[in-house]
């Protein structure tokens, strides 16, 4: 593993008030928090009312996700993959890590936090139609989040090139006059950064078993990779370098107008049903939990309440619950002769 040559940003030279001075000083380095004692209660609780809620929660659960609609595509491995552990294999934090269910917590998380950056975020609502199709979106992102850390190698690197072929068309003007383009290294960062923040921190908050710090560093280290191989120049290696990461861009990051449409969808998705409406909100709760406190501060939202988290957590369990292993992981396991988990 070696550590991160980014530089911090510093302080301008120019003269300006002490106040703005102290507002642009660098942050100390966060690290997403385990649950509490009382979250952890709350969770132990939440487990026993999972096992009773389980047939209660089924349909509003499955309102919830029917927008994601169902995957029939069963991932078997051809012969040339046979063997093949891919990018991370079992040994991997990464296979633990997005084996969990709390990765749902991070695909809502990671693109809030994508929304703070105007450029980025011009390019999402100019060319994907987000609120249209934002299940479908998130969908299509869980399929690469989970193809590169699951697929062989000869698919990851596939489903890199498919992502970079996708991003050479997404170029444009933002509303406040500058160009955009996805391929910009600069963006790439910023959306790696961002996912890879989210899934670490939804992993620490929710996960059956959360990452160590010592792991945190293994993870954002192992996920360079996929950085690397969707264009970034200098992904980080460590959860340090990823912080300095997010530092270089805080100076960037803005609520504009694409950015406060795109919360207040998430806040209440019209495409849902009533029905769905509890769930969704009990996700959107975890979700900001998440958060950075640089993206919380920005877009005003509060530290979730512990009956809020705990209401996630329920659904999260009841999921867990409901489910069985994540099929892409199923697939790994038998393209490398491993058998079922149990």
């Amino acid at each position: 593993m070696t550590a991160t040559t980014r530089p911090r940003p510093t302080a301008p030279a120019r003269p300006i008030s002490r106040a703005a001075l102290e507002l642009l000083a660098p942050k100390p380095v966060w690290v997403p928090p385990k649950p509490s004692a009382v979250e952890l209660a709350a969770g132990i609780v939440s487990g026993t009312a999972a096992a009773i809620a389980s047939p209660l929660l089924v349909k509003p659960l499955t309102a919830a996700f029917a927008p994601l609609g169902t995957d029939p595509t069963t991932y078997e491995a051809t012969e040339d993959e046979l063997g093949d552990p891919g990018w991370f294999g079992p040994d991997s934090v990464a296979w633990r890590v997005h084996a969990d269910h709390s990765l749902l917590i991070a695909g809502i998380a990671a693109f809030t936090l994508q929304t703070l950056h105007p450029l980025a975020m011009a390019g999402v609502a100019e060319h994907s139609a987000f609120a249209d199709d934002f299940l479908g979106r998130t969908r299509r992102t869980g399929e690469f989040v989970q193809g590169v850390v699951y697929g062989s190698s000869s698919e990851a690197e596939r489903l890199c090139r498919m992502v970079r072929k996708i991003h050479t068309r997404v170029v444009g003007v933002a509303p406040d006059g500058r160009p955009y383009a996805a391929n910009d290294p600069d963006l790439l960062d910023w959306v790696h950064i961002s996912e890879y923040l989210a899934i670490a921190a939804a992993n620490r908050r929710f996960a059956v078993q959360p990452m160590n710090r010592r792991e945190l560093d293994r993870y954002v280290d192992e996920v360079a990779r996929v950085g690397l191989g969707t264009g970034v120049v200098d992904p980080p290696r460590d959860w340090v370098g990823l912080n300095a990461a997010l530092e270089h861009h805080r100076p960037n990051l803005a609520v504009a107008e694409y950015a406060a449409a795109g919360v207040a969808f998430l806040d209440d998705p019209p495409i849902l049903p009533a029905a769905a409406k509890p769930v969704w909100k009990a996700l959107w709760s975890g979700a900001v939990a998440c958060l950075p406190p640089v993206a919380r501060t920005l877009l005003r939202l509060p530290e979730p309440t512990t009956l809020e988290l705990a209401r996630c957590r329920v659904v999260l369990r009841t999921i867990g619950s409901l489910g069985d292993t994540p099929p892409r992981l199923a697939a790994a396991r038998r393209r490398l002769g491993l058998p079922p988990e149990g």
